[in-house]
């Protein structure tokens, strides 16, 4: 699910009213996707609680009603900050259930809340007539405390995460253009294996990949044959329940990188764990 570029979504607006329902109403072709997004309060502000909402539309302006339902959700958003410190993935149906009305004007809402200010990323993944679809863009966040000034890229093959040891093992370099390989390890803190992972959102891992500088932006799962000719609303397969993670991808860009996995247990199956590692791509 390659990230495209996001083409800003006014909803065309018409002052003839049954012209504009026309239109929509009209069986054309919506080969072109937009993602527009606004904030409650209009500046998001760092450490503070903002309501996020964002409006899937077609190259007419027009709500989409039949997207499709992919990885357990009608629209993935992910924010990192410009200093690659912050990630969140997140969805409308994490806080209130889809409503009719939701689907219909192919909008979603849900609250968020980003710890620094300055610019995030952020990427829409969604799918529709079983095509994925991505869109990007950026935000401002004020307030204070602000970002580091650079990227903050940890080159350590080893996290800590939540009473966890989370180890990263390359078993294919990455090298810009050619499919990559690399393998996560999930352990106690005891160096225990561990065995209990259960899919969460529809798939035994996710993992985000990022430049450095956020051009490229991505979305990835554990790796499986076959996979890469699944469509929106399958189920995929579960084939990893622990210690090990493996995962496949083809990097397009060389330079620094980051990724992003997440993963769940079985005592906590809506909490995911997220371990994140900074790794260069090379020419």
């Amino acid at each position: 699910m390659l990230v495209v570029l996001l083409a800003m979504l006014g909803c065309v607006g018409s002052e003839d009213g049954d012209t504009a329902a026309d239109a929509c109403a009209a069986d054309e072709a919506t080969t072109a996707h937009t993602v527009g997004w606004a904030t409650d309060p209009a500046e998001a502000s760092a450490g503070e609680e903002s309501i996020f909402t964002a409006k899937i539309r077609d190259q007419r302006g027009c709500p989409i009603e039949d997207l499709q339902r992919a990885h357990e959700r009608m629209l993935h958003t992910l924010f990192i900050s410009q200093d690659l410190a912050s990630f969140q993935h997140l969805h409308q149906e994490d806080y209130a259930e889809l409503t009719a009305t939701d689907l219909r004007d192919s909008t979603f809402h849900f609250p968020v809340t980003l710890p620094t200010a300055g610019e995030y990323r952020l990427v829409f993944d969604y799918a529709h007539e079983n095509q994925y679809l991505a869109s990007d863009d950026w935000m401002t966040v004020g307030g204070a405390p602000a970002q580091a000034a650079a990227p903050v890229l940890d080159y350590t093959t080893e996290r800590a995460v939540g009473g966890l040891v989370v180890s990263l093992r390359w078993d294919v370099e990455p090298a810009a253009g050619y499919e990559s390989a690399w393998n996560v390890t999930i352990r106690t803190e005891s160096g225990e294996d561990v065995t209990d992972l259960v899919q969460w959102l529809g798939a035994d891992a996710h993992a985000a990949v990022a430049s450095a500088d956020l051009g490229f932006v991505s979305h990835t799962h554990a790796w499986f044959p076959g996979m890469e000719d699944l469509a929106p609303s399958h189920e995929m397969p579960v084939f990893y329940t622990g210690p090990d993670l493996p995962f496949h991808y083809t990097f397009p860009t060389a330079g620094a990188h980051k990724m992003w996995i997440q993963f769940a247990r079985a005592d906590a199956p809506d909490a995911p764990y997220v371990a994140d590692f900074a790794f260069d791509v090379a020419p």
